[in-house]
């Protein structure tokens, strides 16, 4: 299946990194590298900081793989949960921590070593969101070129596609062709929607901005629209 419908978009693999690292300082990475308990944090410190100068570790080792996840799961709109950060300060890490275990994943040396794909792109577009255009746009760029990418499986697809149409509809850039493309790809290696979302932990996340990005939307295509429908139907018969 070719995705090169997705190339007027940009593709890209950094610039997504890039604009996290610019507002993630080093506070925030030895925050980031404190996650478990503050076991290894040196450890994970160097890691993260060898991250931000450009390496992607591959094979990732549990420096700083174990802290990654752990802020993956963060709710910074919770001011009872730990670890992470609240606000903007929490949806920065956890864009980043999203954003990095997704990029490592794409490298052919990291094959297997990742898990929860399905809530790693939920939580990275609801933070992208969170955090104004700029980070939506960068993580439509990044969401494109990770479907695009040779290092994912089919299984994987389907949720960058319909994370790709709720920023293309959030950002209103949804044209009809494109959705009907999208729309097709998500049934991708997937016997139905509802298998799609059915052992995912961030099910509600997903079912959330299907229904009012995808349905709730005025600038939504009708499609689009019937679309997310049919995919929050498919989560309730779960």
């Amino acid at each position: 299946m070719s995705f090169d419908y997705l190339d007027p978009f940009d593709p890209s693999s950094d610039s997504l990194l890039h604009l996290a690292f610019r507002h993630v300082d080093d506070s925030m990475l030895r925050e980031i590298a404190a996650a478990d308990y503050g076991e290894d944090a040196g450890k994970h410190l160097s890691q993260l900081l060898a991250i931000k100068n450009g390496t992607i570790p591959a094979p990732m080792q549990w420096e700083p793989k174990e802290v990654l996840e752990l802020i993956r799961w963060s709710e910074p709109e919770d001011p009872t949960w730990s670890p992470g950060s609240t606000g903007h300060r929490g949806h920065w890490m956890r864009l980043l921590s999203c954003a990095v275990l997704l990029r490592a994943e794409a490298e052919p040396a990291n094959e297997g070593r990742f898990t929860g794909e399905d809530s790693t792109v939920i939580q990275l577009v609801d933070s992208a969101i969170k955090l104004g255009d700029a980070a939506t746009n960068a993580a439509l760029q990044f969401l494109c070129w990770c479907t695009q990418s040779s290092g994912f499986g089919d299984w994987d697809r389907p949720y960058f596609t319909v994370a790709i149409q709720i920023l293309l509809v959030w950002l209103d850039k949804c044209d009809p062709d494109t959705a009907v493309q999208l729309i097709a790809a998500s049934d991708y290696e997937h016997s139905s929607h509802a298998e799609m979302f059915k052992y995912c932990q961030k099910t509600p996340a997903w079912k959330k901005f299907i229904e009012d990005v995808l349905v709730g939307s005025t600038n939504a295509p009708p499609e689009v629209k019937r679309f997310g429908e049919n995919l929050a139907n498919a989560i309730l018969a779960n």
